[in-house]
């Protein structure tokens, strides 16, 4: 019987582990339904990026400025070992020269650059059916193809693969001028 009751405590424990750790985490369906979003500041606009297109968010760092004719290229900064260009996002929307860049953001995925704003607001988790395409009524921005609403605000969502599709594109005209 001994043998018996030892089974049934360790079950019950076992059970209660599973009860309590059912509601320390997201359910697996909501979690998918969730996407999480920085939100920063361009110049005096609110903007929103998806938080799994960056590897990470940094304050005061140090960019070594480089000489060149690209006025989005602001230099030069180290990241974990590696020498990434630093871009201005300010300048890459549209917006003219300003306030200084305190922020940077680290892009994910193999063309790493940074990108520097000016303000950085925090975090927000949101459903994904907040998350909408941005409709043709509206006032088309550069590299902005979503807009996050909420009962609290509305902001346009920083599409950067198109980001970094420009920055391309502008590289290979720079060089194809040098060869001239």
């Amino acid at each position: 019987m001994i043998g018996n009751e030892t089974m049934v405590i360790e079950r019950s424990v076992e059970l209660r582990r599973a009860f309590d750790l059912s509601f320390s985490q997201v359910p697996a369906a909501r979690a998918s339904e969730l996407d999480d979003l920085l939100d920063i500041r361009v110049g005096p606009d609110r903007y929103a990026i998806h938080l799994d297109q960056v590897t990470g968010v940094y304050a005061d760092k140090r960019v070594t400025p480089l000489p060149g004719s690209f006025p989005e290229l602001l230099g030069i900064a180290g990241f974990r070992g590696a020498i990434v260009p630093v871009y201005d996002l300010r300048t890459l929307l549209g917006y003219a020269g300003g306030e200084s860049q305190r922020w940077l953001i680290l892009t994910a995925g193999q063309a790493r650059i940074a990108l520097a704003f000016s303000q950085f607001d925090g975090h927000t988790r949101v459903a994904r059916t907040a998350i909408a395409e941005e409709s043709r009524g509206e006032i088309r921005r550069n590299h902005v193809r979503e807009v996050v609403r909420t009962a609290n605000f509305v902001r346009p969502i920083i599409h950067l693969p198109s980001i970094l599709d420009a920055i391309a594109i502008r590289a290979r005209q720079g060089n194809l001028q040098k060869e001239r």
